[in-house]
């Protein structure tokens, strides 16, 4: 998992938790469709507001861990270069410098977040 937002902030009051679930790929792709729903429930801000839950979720696939040398055909293959681009995607929101007027950081460093191993 990744957890960023003003959770991991130094505020008093946080107002969420930003976490993006990062599920290998094999478990990913042997999930059934009610594993899938469930999981995208985690993942809509509506559900997540109903259930009471202060929490701005995305779920990502990760692509298979391979050596260097033999990650160019994967990257050929259509759920791995997408996983690869989520992710790079989705690190870069993560990283993303929030305007001087919404954030007391200044602007030349990126925000960050805390990867959680489970």
């Amino acid at each position: 998992m990744w957890v960023g937002g003003s959770f991991v902030s130094s505020k008093p009051d946080p107002s969420d938790v930003d976490v993006t679930y990062l599920v290998n790929a094999q478990v990913y792709d042997d999930l059934d469709r009610e594993t899938l729903t469930d999981l995208a429930d985690l993942t809509d801000a509506a559900w997540c507001v109903e259930q009471g839950m202060r929490v701005d979720a995305l779920l990502l696939r990760l692509p298979k861990r391979l050596p260097v040398s033999q990650m160019s055909p994967g990257l050929l293959d259509t759920k791995t270069s997408e996983s690869f681009r989520d992710l790079g995607l989705y690190d870069e929101v993560c990283q993303a410098i929030k305007p001087p007027s919404v954030h007391s950081v200044p602007s030349e460093l990126r925000r960050g977040y805390v990867e959680v191993l489970l």
